[in-house]
């Protein structure tokens, strides 16, 4: 009786790799953003007034 020759099989690599997000890229972004929204701006000085004054005025009501 012959045995059947064995067939090696190899490992499949998967073609999909995943990217990955270099270090300055990640700097670079946070910098955008805290340009953008950081201290200093007018998001930072008038909306942050405005989001003050709207939850003192939450307040006062609610515990009116």
């Amino acid at each position: 009786m012959a045995k059947a020759p064995k067939i090696k099989k190899k490992a499949a690599k998967s073609s999909v790799t995943k990217a990955k997000v270099s270090p300055s890229a990640k700097v670079a972004k946070k910098n955008s953003f805290e340009a953008n929204f950081g201290e200093g701006t007018a998001f930072d000085l008038d909306y942050g007034k405005l989001v003050i004054i709207a939850l003192l005025i939450y307040v006062a009501y609610k515990v009116s």
